[in-house]
């Protein structure tokens, strides 16, 4: 492989030609970054399940709430 002009961190294959990065801490801290967004996103999106699950429990006893208070008034009567 041969060095790019003013890079240490690219190398050129002679075969293809192709420019390639070398610098594996560059590298290993992009993987890290990229699990730390799934993480993230995952962690998110649980939120976001938890959050409509207690919405629904929310409606439904302010639904059973109803019922109940208009019971009452119904054997009030």
């Amino acid at each position: 492989m041969y060095n790019v002009t003013d890079r240490i961190d690219l190398k050129r294959d002679p075969a293809s030609g192709a420019i390639i990065n070398v610098d594996t801490d560059a590298y290993m801290a992009s993987v890290m970054a990229s699990k730390n967004r799934q993480v993230s996103k995952k962690q998110l999106e649980d939120n976001t399940n938890d959050i409509n699950s207690i919405k629904e429990e929310v409606s439904e006893i302010k639904d059973m709430m109803k019922q109940l208070l208009n019971g009452f008034r119904d054997n009030g009567r």
